[in-house]
């Protein structure tokens, strides 16, 4: 069994060893199920992912009682919930990180021939494991084909650069199916970001960051599904664009 990291720190700097995890295939469901009178059956509609649980096992090494108490302090500090969610990556797969924190029960050690044994029950309010480096995507050129790492669809965070005055010149960046439309004012040194995980539009320019979701066509905010994308990106009424950077965000279930 490989061991783990949290909060940016390694087990094994705190003498823990991982014993035993289960391997987390799937989060649990909030199924939404809807009984219409005069029909058998239900209406199953496609459900909700729900919180993610990961069960750690770990043993805690010491030469002597003193030690062991010594060093269940430090990892109490370590592992304290009151710090707020942390990045939690397993050494088997270094590439991935879940956003966790301790929760359930209090926590006890068994502690035997100066050993500690005790059990970590991580809650990941997101279930989904994000990669460490997400992709970043810069296209110059429409349309663009994007491989999607990961296997669960992803919000990515868009930043164009282009020229518009607004009002009957816009500029759309479109993802499959999805397209975002801005219809205001792009000078040539702004960013046009859209933020499809947050639900937000801001526009930097200079040292200002001006809120600008009301000049979006309509509140879209396209998904990248896992494998082959299409992103392309267009202008109208005279408006152009020199730039699009996608930041994928890239997930996994």
């Amino acid at each position: 069994m490989s061991d783990f990291s949290f909060a940016g720190e390694h087990s094994t700097s705190y003498h823990v060893r991982l014993l035993k995890s289960p391997i987390s295939i799937l989060p649990g469901t909030r199924d939404k199920v809807v009984s219409l009178p005069g029909r058998h059956g239900a209406l199953r509609m496609i459900p909700d992912l729900s919180e993610r649980t990961l069960r750690l096992e770990c043993w805690l090494a010491a030469r002597s009682m003193a030690e062991l108490h010594e060093r269940m302090e430090r990892v109490r500090a370590w592992i304290n919930p009151l710090r707020g969610q942390q990045r939690l990556i397993f050494d088997s797969t270094p590439a991935k990180y879940y956003l966790t924190t301790l929760a359930g029960n209090s926590m006890d050690a068994e502690t035997t021939a100066r050993q500690g044994m005790f059990t970590l029950d991580f809650v990941c309010p997101d279930p989904f494991a994000y990669a460490v480096t997400p992709d970043v995507v810069t296209a110059l050129t429409s349309p663009y084909t994007h491989t999607q790492r990961g296997t669960a669809p992803a919000d990515p965070l868009l930043r164009l650069q282009g020229i518009s005055l607004g009002s009957w010149q816009h500029v759309s960046v479109r993802i499959g199916e999805h397209a975002v439309t801005y219809t205001g004012p792009l000078a040539t040194t702004d960013w046009l970001e859209v933020d499809c995980a947050s639900k937000t539009a801001f526009r930097f320019s200079g040292q200002s960051r001006i809120n600008v979701m009301h000049l979006l066509e309509r509140p879209i905010f396209p998904q990248l599904s896992p494998g082959q994308n299409s992103i392309s990106v267009s202008a109208a009424g005279g408006a152009t664009w020199s730039r699009l950077e996608v930041q994928c965000r890239n997930r996994w279930l």
